[in-house]
């Protein structure tokens, strides 16, 4: 748990940076980010241009020199050098983009732990792997060709992976009923937990499977800390509980 919490911590101070420096970005500064960002379009612009002229593309009656000040204009409206609306809005889609990387990053490490804690059960507990489908067929051949070890490796990495599939309430529901390990305290207090778990990693999905514009909120960051936090400390301290003496060493 400390280095899931440790590595929390450098996700919340990383990005947190990265927001200081946006905001505390002067006029000077952003004026220096407009130059760079504006010099490869404008090299490029004057390379098309110059091919335009070889190879005499340019439609009858337009003047070279018209397209090339259109193209140049475009490049300053879109970049321009003075503060304008422009700067606040880079700013503010930045900010955006900060909190929908920071989302995406703790969500992942959020599902890597919670697949860690689940491997970390079973091979405390071996027996738990014939409850999750006690019926499925086993060939002898997954026990004889690499032993019994490696098939008990092969079998935690197969049901790791299963439970990692599922939706966020049946994942929660497989952790506290089959692994006895609840996302919260108390019943009610879970549900809730549950429910606010599913809607960020359901925006999380949203931002890179649909709309990557989804904006994501100063409240969807503070409260995925919180609350990607809070599950791996409930079910880590009663995984202590059942298991002292494997997650005294883990």
């Amino acid at each position: 748990m400390t280095r899931y919490r440790d590595q929390a911590k450098h996700i919340s101070r990383t990005f947190d940076l990265m927001r200081h420096s946006v905001k505390e970005l002067g006029q000077r500064g952003f004026r220096r980010f407009i130059e760079i960002a504006r010099n490869p379009e404008i090299s490029a612009c004057e390379k098309a241009i110059g091919l335009i002229g070889k190879m005499s593309l340019a439609p009858g009656g337009t003047d070279i020199d018209d397209i090339k000040r259109k193209k140049l204009k475009k490049i300053s409206d879109d970049l321009p050098l003075t503060p304008t609306l422009k700067w606040a809005e880079y700013k503010r889609r930045a900010l955006l983009d900060i909190n929908s990387s920071e989302l995406i990053i703790r969500v992942a490490l959020f599902e890597a732990f919670l697949k860690e804690i689940h491997r970390q059960i079973l091979l405390a507990s071996p027996q738990l792997l014939s409850q999750c489908k006690p019926n499925r067929p086993i060939p002898l051949k997954d026990i004889s060709q690499g032993g019994f070890e490696r098939f008990k490796s092969d079998e935690i990495d197969r049901q790791v992976r299963e439970m990692d599939r599922l939706k966020t309430k049946a994942k929660a529901k497989f952790f506290r009923r089959q692994l006895r390990l609840p996302w919260g305290i108390m019943p009610n207090v879970e549900s809730e937990v549950v429910e606010e778990i599913k809607e960020l990693i359901e925006l999380r999905h949203k931002v890179i499977h649909m709309d990557y514009l989804t904006p994501v909120s100063d409240k969807n960051v503070k409260d995925a800390r919180q609350l990607l936090l809070k599950v791996p400390e409930s079910c880590i301290r009663a995984a202590e509980r059942i298991y002292p003496t494997h997650f005294g060493i883990v």
